[in-house]
């Protein structure tokens, strides 16, 4: 008997030191710190004017916990949006270019799993000014090029020609394009800004798959499935979504009668917009309570966003006594009205293209005289249309793909000369400050900046 009292005794005392351990295991579980698996801008790094600050956890987060530990020295205002376990900050403005940022989550963001930070975690970065980026027409299609600044020369990044559009990555660390491939589909690619690695993202096989607009660690594109049998047309274009993580894609809507083509995220990746050719209108979606807002136009392109994504300028073509005439309007996406941006509005010139200034106090738009379809004029004005300055104008050149700076000081935009055999499509820069131009880049079209 005294052996099993023994043995009684020493399983009892094994039995409460494992009570003992694991209550000290519960009581110490919000102990265990959050991983952290990767954080952006890197540490020490050079940044883009528009990219996010990232930071990716091991684990499901407490949203509110992390937003509310969370700080940048100097002080910016932004949004937080979350794609699975990783958050990024949308600046509301462009990060100054030269300015050095200190981005610091305090000890306490706690995760789901009763785990929390357990030390401040703390990355700088400075913002490093824009180059450009373009395309070249060669033998047989479009080529890649790009430079890191403007004072470099431009180089080719595609690895051949057939290059039918591109984007750049909105942390500027890359560029995602088309290109036609072997079954005359249209796969997307990519590569870095220092270029040398381009290399397939999304094989797309007899699909073409163009248009691409990236945020938050999505690519919407645009993607229209091949035909069953040759003798059939391919069908309706549609909006779809890649998710760069996962490499998974699937179409924005369950539902395939919903068409629509190139898509464009809102500054604050909360909406997504695309131009709805059966219908004729824009659908700017809600990507968080899935609302969807409908604006009728026949421009059949997706207008300006807002810095803060609340509203957006466009343009829509409606026939006055017989002739087409573009005049441009404003969408509040919070009150759903859609109101002229002049008042009265104007039908003595054409008026298209409205691009809004990342700092939200100018607009350039392109302005075109009704007895004179040959030239084109690109004006500034402020928000309200309250007055308007002419800032280039040259007699019988064409402009277009304008885009201002991070500082919305400068603008980039494409001239073509009508009337010309020999004239050579051209990359130039406007600034305000001289309210002069000079020419960046020969035999460029479709520019961009690449901040």
């Amino acid at each position: 008997m005294s052996t099993w009292r023994r043995l009684d005794t020493v399983v009892a005392a094994v039995a409460l030191a494992l009570l003992a351990a694991l209550a000290v295991v519960l009581w110490r579980g919000d102990r265990v710190s959050v991983r952290i698996v990767r954080t952006a801008p890197a540490a020490g790094a050079e940044a883009a004017a528009t990219a996010p600050v990232v930071i990716e956890f091991g684990q499901r987060m407490n949203t509110a916990s992390v937003e509310d530990s969370f700080s940048i020295e100097p002080a910016v205002d932004g949004q937080f949006v979350w794609n699975a376990n990783t958050l990024y900050f949308m600046p509301s403005q462009p990060w100054r270019v030269g300015q050095g940022y200190t981005v610091t989550l305090a000890a306490g963001a706690q995760g789901q799993l009763a785990h929390e930070l357990l030390q401040d975690v703390s990355f700088s970065f400075e913002v490093r000014p824009a180059g450009v980026a373009f395309l070249r027409l060669a033998h047989s299609g479009y080529t890649l090029w790009a430079a890191p600044d403007l004072q470099t020369e431009p180089v080719q990044f595609s690895p051949d020609d057939g290059v039918f559009d591109f984007a750049v990555a909105s942390d500027g660390e890359g560029l995602i394009f088309s290109v036609i491939n072997e079954q005359s589909g249209v796969d997307l690619w990519t590569v870095s800004r220092e270029g040398g690695d381009a290399h397939i993202l999304l094989e797309c096989g007899v699909d073409r798959c163009f248009a691409p607009s990236e945020r938050a660690g999505r690519i919407a594109y645009t993607r229209v499935l091949a035909p069953m049998t040759p003798a059939e047309p391919y069908g309706p274009p549609r909006v779809w979504l890649l998710d760069l993580a996962s490499g998974a894609t699937v179409r924005l809507h369950a539902d395939s009668q919903k068409i629509g083509f190139g898509p464009s995220w809102s500054p604050d990746g909360q909406r997504l917009a695309y131009f709805d050719g059966g219908n004729g209108r824009l659908v700017v979606l809600d990507m968080l309570t899935g609302e969807e807002i409908y604006i009728p136009t026949l421009a059949g392109v997706v207008g300006s966003w807002s810095p803060d994504s609340q509203y957006m300028l466009f343009f829509d073509t409606l026939l006055i006594e017989g002739k087409p005439l573009n005049q441009v309007y404003r969408a509040n996406f919070s009150t759903h009205d859609v109101l002229p941006f002049f008042d009265p509005q104007p039908t003595d010139a054409d008026y298209s293209g409205p691009v809004i200034s990342p700092n939200g106090e100018w607009v350039a738009l392109k302005v075109r005289d009704l007895d004179d379809l040959s030239s084109e004029q690109l004006w500034i004005l402020p928000p309200d249309g309250a007055f308007a300055m002419v800032a280039v104008e040259e007699s019988g050149y064409l402009y277009s793909r304008y885009q201002w700076r991070s500082d919305s000081q400068a603008l980039l935009y494409h001239r073509f000369q009508l009337g010309s055999a020999d004239s050579d499509p051209s990359l130039w820069l406007w600034e305000r400050s001289s309210g002069a131009s000079h020419l960046l880049a020969r035999d460029a079209n479709q520019p961009l900046w690449l901040p």
